[in-house]
């Protein structure tokens, strides 16, 4: 017998099983379904003769206190629970860290958007990590502000601008672990 043909055996197996389980379920389910059916329509039967019923008001009207009442209930469970606050560290969005001016922000409770900015003119840091394509050479990337006569105003040491921004994201993880950012 060839694979083919054993396949072709195993798979009609396996769906002549599933159909099988199917068809037994079936009755099952539509006890079920019928069940339901008609206890949700007992419910509505019940509500309409509720609100046609005489009462010392019509149905209508205690319907609608019924209603306010619920958003009355639901606006003073609000008010007890309060809305959650924010994290005090999320206000920690800034720190001069490396020589440079450290900016970023929270997604979450995940530091996203970090970049550097030259603590003398604010200016927007550009970055060199030529060092890491040479060997030989200690791997580093420099922040350069070429606002202010292309100087460097800071070094990471240990790879390239990937691993600088991880190295910031890392501290400022630390900082916020130990509560040192509190200190800023």
């Amino acid at each position: 017998m060839s694979e083919n043909s054993f396949i072709s055996i195993r798979n009609a197996t396996i769906a002549s099983v599933i159909s099988g389980v199917i068809l037994l379920t079936v009755p099952v389910l539509r006890g079920y379904v019928v069940s339901f059916l008609s206890w949700a329509w007992s419910g509505v039967v019940w509500c309409w003769d509720a609100l046609v019923d005489s009462y010392s008001l019509p149905g209508w009207a205690w319907l609608l206190i019924f209603i306010l009442a619920l958003i009355g209930l639901i606006n003073i469970y609000l008010a007890i629970k309060g809305e959650s606050e924010e994290p005090e560290f999320k206000s920690y969005v800034e720190d001069l860290m490396h020589g440079a001016n450290w900016r970023w922000s929270w997604t979450g409770n995940q530091i996203s958007n970090v970049w550097c900015f030259c603590p003398r003119c604010d200016a927007t840091l550009v970055y060199d990590d030529s060092f890491c394509r040479t060997f030989g050479q200690i791997n580093k990337t420099d922040f350069i502000c070429e606002n202010c006569n292309c100087t460097v105003v800071a070094s990471i040491s240990g790879g390239d601008k990937d691993y600088a921004t991880g190295a910031v994201k890392r501290e400022i993880s630390r900082r916020v672990r130990t509560g040192e950012y509190k200190k800023h």
